[in-house]
């Protein structure tokens, strides 16, 4: 009886084993599922962590670096306003030293009076004058040209200082010789026949002497036909002379 008895528990004893290492089995996988789920879940949960603040860094990295570009219209406009401003600080800047420098309107009125430059003396004719005369040279140049007018027709010779006709005589005898208005003393101014003057002028240190023949042309102004290189100076004597002589008269009339 006893024999059959361990018999009849051996069945039991063996499925219990089994079923306690089927059990053992699945609990030891689902303890590695587990620590599977652990590290793969925490390793996200850390090298996610990593990434995020990395790339919020970079982010603003990039806000603190970039700026926005201006408009090409804004910066048009811009320059367009910079050099706005410049240019009138520029003329009132222009403007003031106009007003206050009177060296300005000086020159600006010499330019209205300049006086017309002399031609070449290329095709000019130049004949020494008699040793015996006060003629050192005669010059004749066929490229002078009547030096214009703001007189109309009919003209008529006017000799009175600061008339349109002295001035504008004055004016050709300066373009015939090269002297300057500035560089430049009229002695005299006489007549030479119909529509012609001969005027008698030095420079001021009294070194270079003219006598010059200058025609009325209708419509066009003086123009020089001779120029004569004089030794002397026959007309200061002359016009000394005349100047006392009218003081004279005036102190006897008074």
């Amino acid at each position: 009886m006893g024999y059959d008895l361990e018999k009849l528990y051996v069945g039991p004893r063996s499925e219990r084993r089994s079923k306690r290492r089927k059990v053992n089995r699945i609990l030891n996988v689902l303890i590695v599922l587990v620590i599977v789920l652990i590290i793969f879940f925490g390793g996200k949960l850390i090298f996610g962590d990593k990434k995020g603040s990395e790339k919020a860094n970079s982010n603003d990295g990039n806000h603190q670096t970039e700026q926005p570009v201006p408009n090409d219209d804004d910066t048009q406009k811009d320059s367009e306003g910079d050099s706005d401003t410049e240019s009138n600080k520029n003329a009132d800047t222009e403007s003031d030293e106009t007003e206050d420098d009177p060296e300005a309107d000086k020159e600006s009125d010499d330019k209205t009076d300049e006086v017309k430059k002399p031609e070449s003396n290329e095709d000019a004719t130049v004949t020494e004058g008699d040793p015996n005369s006060n003629i050192v040279n005669t010059i004749i140049n066929p490229a002078w040209t009547p030096i214009g007018t703001v007189q109309s027709e009919p003209h008529t010779i006017v000799y009175d200082k600061g008339s349109n006709d002295r001035i504008e005589m004055e004016k050709a005898a300066s373009y015939a010789t090269g002297l300057g208005s500035e560089n430049m003393i009229v002695w005299w101014l006489g007549r030479n026949g119909d529509n012609s003057v001969e005027v008698t002028m030095s420079s001021k240190d009294n070194q270079q002497i003219y006598r010059v023949y200058i025609d009325w042309v209708a419509n066009e102004g003086w123009k020089p036909v001779k120029v004569e290189e004089l030794k002397e100076n026959d007309k200061k004597k002359q016009t000394s002379k005349e100047t006392n002589k009218d003081e004279d008269e005036e102190e006897t009339d008074e």
